[in-house]
């Protein structure tokens, strides 16, 4: 009789698979792992029930022989449905019916037993070897419950069976001693051998648990390595994370820093890469800084060329119009009577030679940045400045000995602060006005050449605007295709020499 049992190996995947993670609890859950279990043992039990019947056909046809009225003639026939039966079972078990089919094995081979005792001496006899097998073939391939059911339903049947022998009702076929030490014999070793295969199953069941359950220990152990792994690296990177917010707020902050000082007139701050570098680990942080570090750098280039650019404009606007009109000027205030100071520039330097050394010194310092109000002894100076621009200065005496004090200074910077923004107020005044000048002469002087039909008349027209318009002394025109190309050579063409002070005829300047 074999009693080789396969395991079965849940976690097996077949090649090219991937293995299912621990998280899955293998390819199959618990209840699959049991099914799986019940359906192999079912099988096993099937095998050892044929072998059983074929050993009690052998046995029943030596009876046969051994008592000439021995009911061969039925028990082949239970024998044979009993087959039927179990064939019946496989064939369900094949089709994954195990509960159904594990119910109508243990129903039919209990019925089987039950009818064969009633042939074979009754509840005493022989068959009743067969009960213990079955009880522990139900506690295999159902599981405890039916095991327990089973034994009851044993007992219960039995019990039944004895109360119907003894008071006569049910009368079991009687067999000689001889017959019935065989049959014994017979399902003594048919009982042995059915046991010692369950417990071959047994054993098999319980390496193949043993197998699975060290996977699954395996897997568990896999399971909380990764686990761990994870949470190390979780933990990793939640570190990570707040280093570089960390790093992010540090960063934010030097930024701001840099940006206000930049913002109050240090152009000359500076982000340091370098220190940077050695604690701030994102690259993008680190290219945000020198991106900052190179726009503050083209916008303190960019600055600095407009200021230059503006100064010179500023300087050639008031030079224009300290030369024109009036020209430089100077007052001088003493006992509430003012006096008118004539300037002239120095051969030399272009600082007027009227100034004091004090007010030399003023202007000096204001155009190298720095405080401008000089005070020696009782006098003092200040420039006066048009957006960084010394257009003047001013200074002042006391005789009586006291100290300037700070707030008697600086009510002299803000009055110099406000001069300054008058005197560029006037200026550009001033422009404005000689600029809508310029723009009214310019429209006479098109309205005139518009009423020119003849060419002498628009030539003489044109030198003597010009002429009035620049205030200059002489004016001349040549209308000719080119110039010529030696002094010597006479022009070709119209020759027009006007005085401005001359109009065209037909022409007025009134």
């Amino acid at each position: 009789m074999s009693t080789n049992v396969d395991p079965v190996d849940h976690n097996a995947v077949s090649p090219g698979s991937t293995r299912p993670g621990p998280s899955a609890a293998s390819a199959h859950t618990i209840l699959e792992q049991t099914a799986a279990r019940k359906s192999q043992s079912l099988l096993m039990v099937t095998r050892f029930t044929f072998v059983a019947v074929v050993v009690l056909i052998l046995f029943s046809f030596l009876a046969s022989q051994l008592a000439l009225d021995f009911p061969l003639l039925t028990v082949l026939p239970l024998l044979g449905v009993y087959v039927a039966l179990v064939i019946l079972v496989r064939w369900a078990r094949a089709r994954g019916a195990v509960e159904w089919a594990s119910r109508i094995y243990l129903v039919t081979t209990g019925l089987i037993i039950l009818t064969l005792s009633y042939f074979l001496g009754g509840p005493t006899g022989p068959m009743s070897l067969a009960f213990g097998p079955l009880i522990i073939i139900a506690a295999l391939i159902s599981g405890r419950g039916a095991a327990l059911g089973s034994a009851l339903g044993v007992l219960g049947l039995a019990g039944v069976w004895v109360a119907l022998q003894s008071s006569g009702l049910l009368v079991p076929y009687p067999l000689t001693p001889v017959v019935g030490r065989l049959l014994t014999m017979g399902m003594l070793l048919i009982c042995l051998g059915v046991t010692v295969a369950l417990l071959a199953v047994f054993v098999g069941l319980t390496e193949a648990g043993l197998l699975a359950a060290h996977q699954r220990g395996e897997e568990l152990a896999e399971a909380l390595q990764s686990a761990e792994l994870a949470a190390r690296a979780e933990s990793d990177a939640r570190q990570q994370v707040l280093s570089t917010v960390e790093q992010l707020q540090q960063s934010v902050q030097e930024y701001t820093a840099f940006l206000g000082r930049v913002e109050e007139g240090d152009f000359d701050a500076r982000l340091d890469m370098e220190a940077m570098a050695n604690r701030v680990v994102s690259p993008a942080l680190l290219a945000l800084g020198a991106r900052l570090n190179r726009t503050v750098e083209t916008l303190v280039t960019t600055l600095t060329e407009l200021r230059v650019v503006q100064q010179r404009y500023l300087q050639e606007a008031w030079t224009m119009f300290l030369e024109g009109g009036q020209g430089r000027r100077g007052f001088r205030a003493s006992g509430g009577e003012v006096s008118t100071i004539q300037l002239a520039l120095d051969p030399t330097d272009s600082t007027p030679t009227p100034w004091s050394p004090l007010m030399a010194e003023a202007a000096k310092l204001h155009r190298l940045g720095q405080r401008s109000t000089v005070v020696a002894s009782g006098e003092l100076a200040l420039p006066i400045a048009v957006r960084d621009e010394v257009v003047g200065a001013i200074s002042a005496r006391r005789s009586d000995g006291n100290p300037w004090t700070a707030e008697e200074l600086a009510l002299l910077e803000s009055v110099m602060d406000q001069l300054g923004q008058t005197l560029e107020t006037l200026r550009l005044v001033e422009e404005t006005q000689r600029q809508a000048q310029r723009q009214q002469v310019l429209g006479d002087l098109s309205v005139r050449f518009g009423r020119s039909f003849d060419v002498d008349a628009l030539l003489q027209q044109a030198v003597v605007d010009l002429g009035r318009l620049l205030d200059l002394d002489e004016v001349m025109v040549f209308l000719e295709p080119s110039a010529p190309a030696d002094s010597a050579v006479g022009s070709v063409g119209a020759d027009l020499r006007v005085r401005p002070t001359e109009a065209p005829q037909g022409e007025s300047y009134e």
